[in-house]
């Protein structure tokens, strides 16, 4: 049957908006997944974490960012066989699972990273031509883990000294894609940033040129990933922030940017509550973890999330003198987070309208059909048009995300499910886009026109035709600008005013009159149907 069709298409549209909403969360919770692997990552480096708490961290930022099962960093020792590879950090799997094998060698697969050279990424390692040329083993030993897709990248100083490699794997094919492969590059920087502060740190004062080469090795590690660094001076209010740090505040690198700057940059509605997550990180040495929102100088509202740590103040013996000295942490620009999240639920909610207004229009169109209706078949095929009706403007809206849909694509789509395209008439300036509620008004009031007309007017006949124009009138002092739509019948048998207001009298009269704020008139002369309707572009405008 023609409404069971109607029924399964509207459920399907509605079930389509369902998935688009489940793609929006499934990409929204994506996009924070990764914006926190990110800050977790620099925070620890830039809170002068130990190495092996960093490394760490960084490791199990890349299995998460990228999707893989497995991570590791294998770092450089070189004894009197020469240079080996010892495992130092691992993810995805307990240190055991490396236990008993031998230390790792540069073989033809891990030369590439060892050397230097740059990022290894296979769909299928096993696959490469480089794998298993070597003896014992000939490929991974017997209780190695199970691993297909194949990513690598060189850990490697300023200098260009390798320290080591990352490496990550999966045991299905085809896991890791160029965007995996740009992250773990970016990571690979911010692992050599945490081996390098660390070995600068134990050097003490000798090495403090190391420290700094370091520092600016941190900076580009966090650049890459977009996240700025900041610096507190608890007793001071010394501000240092970085380019990328000042520019998540719409400042320049060459602006003056303090920490007075800072806090006035804050939306007046989150103010407090940032000063109160600082002052509470600073009172206990804790962390702090906060998002807000900024207003640029350019007027722009940007939400920010910043991270960082209290550092706690020590004697030179070790001993804690108390207080804390200094906070230090990142920052990283999550607007486009907050808009996701934002379109996320206006998403929802439409959907909650949407099927709200489609229940409450089909329950008004069966009371009143059933209404008119002098017996069940006419009450079937009555409804069963309206129907079609309703789902002929719904799917010009889905075509269109449900943002508009064109005047001339309502009418033509109503007049072609009653042969009645070939004898149509346009008369318009501009074709006009109309918002989702007026084109369900306008498209059901097009539609009960041309039921009238092939049942008593111009399309009832061979010679009839129909005339639709419209032309728009500009804003004046007394009235808003106005649409006026006319629909003039011609040619078709003689018209009489009906002995009684039906259902698509009564819609076009009250009904779309009622919805769009607007009125209109019929007027039924001895040449045809008139229908003229008179609606401000207010309530039709997208």
């Amino acid at each position: 049957m023609v409404l069971e069709a109607d029924v399964r298409a509207a459920t399907e549209e509605v079930a389509d908006l369902r998935r688009r909403l489940a793609e929006a969360q499934a990409a929204h919770a994506e996009e924070i997944r990764r914006n926190q692997a990110f800050s977790r990552i620099a925070t620890a480096i830039g809170a002068h974490q130990s190495l092996g708490e960093t490394v760490q961290a960084v490791i199990d930022g890349g299995v998460e960012l990228i999707g893989a099962q497995f991570g590791a960093f294998f770092y450089t020792v070189v004894d009197q066989t020469g240079e080996n590879y010892m495992l130092y950090a691992l993810a995805g799997a307990p240190p055991e699972a490396f236990a008993h094998f031998p230390m790792v060698r540069k073989t033809a697969v891990f030369a590439p990273t060892f050397d230097g050279v740059g990022v290894v990424r296979s769909d299928d390692i096993t696959a490469d031509p480089r794998y298993g040329k070597n003896a014992p083993f000939h490929g991974m030993p017997a209780g190695h883990l199970p691993v297909r897709s194949y990513l690598a990248a060189p850990v490697k100083t300023a200098d260009g000294l390798v320290l080591g490699g990352l490496f990550f794997g999966h045991r299905d094919t085809g896991r890791f894609d160029a965007r995996a492969e740009t992250v773990i590059v970016g990571l690979a920087a911010q692992a050599a940033v945490a081996i390098e502060w660390n070995q600068a740190g134990e050097a003490g004062d000798r090495e403090l040129t190391e420290r700094r080469r370091a520092e600016e090795r941190l900076k580009f590690a966090l650049d890459s990933g977009r996240l700025g660094s900041w610096e507190l001076d608890v007793e001071t209010r010394a501000y240092d922030a970085s380019d990328i740090c000042r520019s998540n505040y719409g400042r320049g690198p060459d602006a003056a940017f303090g920490f007075d700057d800072l806090v006035a940059t804050i939306h007046h509605g989150d103010r407090d509550r940032m000063l109160a997550a600082m002052d509470e990180a600073i009172r206990t040495g804790g962390d702090y973890d906060i998002e807000y929102r900024v207003v640029v100088p350019s007027g722009e509202t940007r939400w920010v999330h910043a991270r960082g740590r209290a550092a706690v103040r020590y004697q030179s013996d070790g001993d804690v003198r108390g207080g804390v000295r200094r906070m230090a942490g990142v920052s990283l620009d999550v607007t486009e987070r907050k808009r996701a999240e934002e379109r996320q639920r206006l998403l929802l909610n439409e959907l909650n309208h949407r099927v709200k207004n489609t229940l409450v229009t089909v329950q008004s169109m069966a009371a009143q059909t059933l209404r008119a209706a002098d017996d069940l078949e006419g009450f079937r095929e009555a409804f069963e048009a309206r129907l079609i009706a309703l789902s002929q403007t719904h799917n010009l809206l889905t075509e269109q995300n449900w943002e508009s849909a064109s005047l001339r694509e309502i009418v033509d789509a109503e007049l072609e499910a009653f042969g009645g395209r070939e004898r149509l008439d346009f008369d318009y300036a501009r074709d006009l886009r109309l918002n989702p509620k007026a084109t369900v008004a306008i498209g059901m009031a097009v539609h009960e026109l041309a039921t009238n007309a092939a049942k008593y007017g111009a399309l009832s006949g061979a010679e009839g035709r129909v005339t639709i124009s419209w032309t728009t009138e500009p804003a004046s002092d007394t009235t808003p600008a106005r649409l006026h739509l006319r629909w003039t019948e011609s040619g078709g048998p003689p018209v009489t005013p009906p002995s009684r207001r039906g259902f698509g009298a009564r819609l076009l009269e009250k009904g779309l009159a009622g919805e769009l704020s607007g009125q209109v008139r019929l007027a039924y002369d001895q040449s045809g149907l008139v229908c003229a309707m008179t609606l401000p572009l207010a309530a039709l405008e997208p």
